[in-house]
């Protein structure tokens, strides 16, 4: 078999295992702990695939540190804290411009404001989107 045929096997072999990977990812929609496990294992058998050795010691390291330390009460709880650390800044963020809006402000000033209020509430959203 020439080294073009080999390239074109793995290649199909990989999007096959990638396909059915990510089809069994979305009808389960792993949350936590086993979602970060099969995001490892996904790229374990990827870099194994590849012939990565060094990437692949690297991911059986995670692997390993996920299985023995990750639990998913911890995982909830960081990002409860992460949602109300935006939370506030988000009202920090509300409470400074209505502050320079009322002492009339440069505009410039309560445009650079505005745009870190949406940055702020664009950021809040996508942590209150995301499962931990």
């Amino acid at each position: 078999m020439n080294q073009l045929s080999k390239t074109v096997l793995t290649l199909l072999v990989a999007a096959a295992s990638i396909g059915a990977s990510s089809s069994v990812y979305a009808e389960t929609q792993l949350t936590g702990c086993a979602a970060k496990r099969e995001s490892i294992r996904s790229e374990l058998r990827q870099a194994q695939e590849q012939g990565l050795s060094d990437k692949v010691a690297g991911l059986t390291r995670a692997l390993d540190e996920v299985n023995a330390h990750c639990r998913d009460n911890v995982l909830v709880e960081r990002h409860n804290k992460k949602i109300v650390k935006a939370q506030a800044k988000v009202s920090q963020t509300e409470r400074s411009l209505r502050l320079a809006q009322e002492a009339n402000k440069e505009p410039k000033k309560i445009a650079k404001l505005e745009g870190k209020l949406e940055k702020a509430k664009a950021e809040l959203a996508a942590l209150q989107a995301q499962q931990p």
